[in-house]
């Protein structure tokens, strides 16, 4: 038999040697400008996040913002979750995730609530006000890492070298959405290099959260790990993998929380 954590390394040493690297980009000015060409800068140890059998690239990003935990959409004062818990994007402090999907999976950490419905909503760029895609779905009223996928069918696909703007919205009261308790982040498509095709390709699906990680795919590597962890609920090296994931990231707090998948394919918004 062998052995996981072998198999995990012998990944990672060989996505180290062919040098896949984190990428360097700036967010664009308006919504309709792109981002500047993609670069390849090396990274040292200081730029790494360590997570486990994983390792995980912080990418050099001109983020907007940091990383906040969600807020009250305007002035009320009411709140739809537990007291003391709040809505929380899992993305890496600087509030990006970078991804080579054209329709990728977006993840939420979703305290407990008494809201029935949330809002997913798709902008280009920091200053667009019109989503390219929104929809509302039913949100489950306990406490868990929620997952979005973009629906292929009903979303366009995102166009490579772009960054857009997502958030989530609690719908605490639907007659007031001003009351909304709103979370937002940033992705980034960018096109694999040949070398992270080929690996990808060769790759048992164990091992690609490793080889998403060492590229500095984050949602990705979320998707990836998440995906084995719903196929396999009860392996605790993965579960282990998991935690020491989010960890890195300063997400520990949400770590121990289940998946909870939901389908936004039924109501996108006109």
């Amino acid at each position: 038999m062998v052995n996981k954590s072998s198999v995990y390394f012998t990944t990672l040493s060989l996505a180290l040697f062919v040098g896949l690297s984190a990428i360097a980009t700036s967010f664009p000015a308006t919504a309709t400008t792109k981002s500047k060409p993609i670069q390849q800068p090396s990274l040292n140890r200081r730029e790494m996040r360590v997570a486990g059998r994983l390792r995980f690239r912080l990418p050099r990003v001109g983020a907007p913002k940091t990383r906040e935990p969600g807020a009250s959409r305007g002035s009320s004062s009411s709140s739809c979750t537990a007291q003391g818990k709040s809505l929380m994007a899992l993305l890496p402090s600087t509030n990006v995730g970078l991804s080579v999907a054209a329709h990728p999976t977006f993840f939420v950490a979703v305290p407990g609530t008494s809201a029935q419905e949330a809002e997913f909503a798709l902008y280009d760029g920091e200053k667009s006000t019109q989503a390219k895609y929104e929809t509302t779905f039913p949100i489950p009223n306990k406490a868990g890492v929620v997952s979005i996928r973009l629906p292929q069918k009903d979303a366009p696909p995102l166009v490579v070298g772009k960054t857009y703007r997502w958030s989530l919205s609690l719908i605490c009261d639907p007659e007031d959405r001003g009351a909304d308790i709103l979370v937002e982040g940033w992705i980034q498509r960018v096109q694999p290099s040949s070398l992270l095709s080929n690996a990808l390709a060769k790759a048992a699906p164990r091992d690609r959260p490793a080889i998403y990680a060492d590229a500095g795919m984050w949602l990705d590597t979320v998707a990836s790990l998440a995906d084995l962890r719903n196929a396999n609920p009860k392996d605790s090296s993965l579960i282990s993998d998991w935690k020491d994931l989010l960890k890195s990231v300063n997400l520990g707090t949400v770590a121990e929380e289940p998946l909870v998948k939901v389908d936004i394919s039924q109501n996108p918004t006109p």
